[in-house]
């Protein structure tokens, strides 16, 4: 893919956190609607 050096950077920022959109839309749907608390630790 031909980028300019900004774009690489924008495009590197975005896309961690849409991988990571994608696994918590993924893991809400695993949980459901049951109360289960998630945290970071």
């Amino acid at each position: 893919m031909r980028c300019t050096e900004e774009d690489k950077t924008t495009l590197v920022a975005y896309m961690p956190r849409e991988e990571a959109n994608h696994w918590w839309k993924n893991a809400r749907q695993r949980l459901g609607a049951g109360g289960v608390v998630i945290t970071w630790e």
